[in-house]
């Protein structure tokens, strides 16, 4: 195989913390504000509809407060662009300014229209001047500077890895060919996918001890602890997925690793996965295998997709890997991965994404235990009839089916979804 896995799955699999929603708003914001001498007094920015949904209810890290105006405040005054999706770690001594600037309607957050690409605009002003920052296609990618109008920075290819690796070209392989891939990655990928994934759990364990959030994590726990849910396999990874979720949706102080700029999709991607192995006694390189299918899977599957849409890409995408990962621990035929995945585009494909919020935990839950079932069933010879909706003869034309569903399917969808949400915010 010509293309590298393992660097895709490292610029892909990146610490955020927060809600990468907020965090690329700030990060924009930040870029700008460095360009300029003084403390900003002034800042607008633009995104695009699903960016705006999506960071519309979520808590901002260290200030339990939520929304994107506050997000593009503190990464104004912070001026920390080199954190990336790390950009809030510490903004919380920039809270009094930043609500100062909010209270005298000096920050502007407005979604633009019609629905596009990933794309963040942020206009910052100064008593020296003004700036602005264009994050364009991914939640990091800087497409554009300009300083009193002049273009100081322009980079209309988006960068993907220093070795040139991009998502879309998983698309030029066969599922089998990719999860073949991943069984033969160098030993160093298994343990940065290894790592990643103990980092989240850690983060899990903080929501349920803390009670974190909507408190899911905790109250399945108490549920498990009680007799009055099974500890099984499949309540095991909702309860973790959920502790997590619960923490992060929280605003809680600790990056999550995300996924193709997802946190919720790291975390999706990640957890049931490594709870699976970890009950089942797996080698540690197994669990890494199959963290590998999952996040390769669910790379994959986003790219049907879209980076954003009205489909909760945690169930649609980022569970179908899992359930992939979870079918290779459970030393099941490889038939049974291409099965799982087509049982899942049946089950879960209608939820769908009414933005980041902390009840987020409840789809994530919900998206694991399905995982591990479906798993499950598909170890035991499920199938899925070929002709039934959207399932296709081969697991490429149903996922190609997906996307469709997904775009432009439910583009008006979509903004109905953010018109609704906004209609009830003004209430």
């Amino acid at each position: 195989m010509k293309l590298d896995l393992f660097a895709l799955l490292q610029a892909e699999i990146r610490p955020a913390l927060g809600c990468t929603e907020p965090a690329a708003v700030a990060l924009a914001c930040a870029v700008a504000a460095s360009r300029l001498d003084g403390p900003p007094f002034r800042v607008d920015v633009a995104t695009d509809p699903n960016v705006f949904k999506n960071g519309m209810g979520v808590f901002i890290p260290g200030t339990s407060k939520t929304g994107l105006p506050l997000a593009a405040a503190l990464g104004a005054l912070a001026k920390k662009p080199e954190l990336e999706l790390e950009v809030l770690s510490g903004c919380d001594i920039y809270l009094a300014k930043a609500q100062a600037m909010m209270r005298a309607n000096q920050v502007t957050v407005t979604p633009t229209r019609p629905r596009g690409n990933l794309s963040i605009l942020a206009h910052v002003f100064s008593a020296n001047g003004e700036a602005t920052a264009l994050i364009e296609g991914s939640h990091t990618h800087l497409a554009r500077v300009t300083v009193n109008n002049e273009v100081v920075h322009e980079e209309k290819a988006q960068v993907t890895t220093t070795k040139g690796v991009c998502a879309s070209r998983l698309l030029d392989y066969s599922v089998k060919e990719l999860i073949i891939a991943c069984e033969n990655l160098p030993a160093e990928a298994y343990r940065f996918l290894l790592d990643c994934a103990l980092s989240n759990q850690a983060v899990a364990s903080a929501g349920i001890e803390q009670q974190l959030g909507l408190g899911l994590g905790y109250r399945y726990q108490t549920l498990m602890d009680s007799g009055q849910l099974n500890r099984d396999l499949p309540n095991l990874a909702q309860t973790a997925t959920a502790g997590a979720a619960d923490a992060r949706m929280s605003g809680y102080d600790a990056p999550v690793y995300s996924t193709n700029g997802s946190g919720n999709q790291g975390i999706t991607a990640s957890l049931p996965v490594l709870v699976v192995g970890q009950e089942l006694g797996k080698s540690e390189q197994e669990i890494a295998i199959g963290l590998a299918i999952s996040q390769v899977v669910t790379l994959y599957v986003k790219q049907r997709i879209g980076k954003l849409s009205a489909l909760c890409a945690c169930a649609v995408a980022a569970a179908i890997g899992a359930s992939c990962g979870i079918v290779y621990l459970m030393d099941a035929p490889y038939q049974a991965i291409e099965e799982t995945i087509k049982l899942m585009v049946a089950n879960l494909t209608g939820m769908i994404c009414d933005g980041a919020k902390v009840s987020c935990s409840l789809k994530l839950a919900t998206a694991a235990s399905t995982a591990v079932q479906t798993a499950l069933l598909a170890k035991l010879g499920m199938v899925a009839p070929i002709g039934d909706g959207i399932i296709a003869t081969t697991v490429e034309d149903t996922l190609r089916n997906l996307g469709s569903v997904s775009n432009p399917g439910m583009v008006e969808t979509d903004n109905i979804i953010l018109d609704v949400m906004r209609q009830e915010t003004n209430h």
